[in-house]
């Protein structure tokens, strides 16, 4: 479990700086903005593995709870994102 969490910790780094960069960050072109999105996309996908591991995400949840749910808001903000670029696609 302790390797799982190791590696879980440092996606989660990854992904934490994805989106304070996308959040933050002062971006000259939308291309480079974008292109941190796609990153923070991929990275997120990452997760998956652990998360699907009914064990893992029982002992995930007992001993650090608050990942978890950091873990499940980023996907939120990812979704919310997907949404917005989905709608404004079919809005000229």
């Amino acid at each position: 479990m302790h390797e799982k969490y190791r590696r879980i910790t440092e996606i989660k780094a990854q992904t934490d700086e994805l989106l304070t960069q996308l959040s933050e960050g002062e971006y000259r072109s939308l291309d480079v903005w974008a292109n941190n999105l796609t990153h923070l996309k991929l990275a997120y996908g990452t997760f998956s593995p652990f998360m699907s591991d009914p064990v893992f995400l029982a002992w995930l949840k007992q001993h650090d709870a608050v990942m978890v749910s950091e873990i499940a808001m980023t996907g939120r903000a990812l979704m919310a994102l997907q949404n917005f670029f989905r709608v404004a696609s079919k809005n000229p």
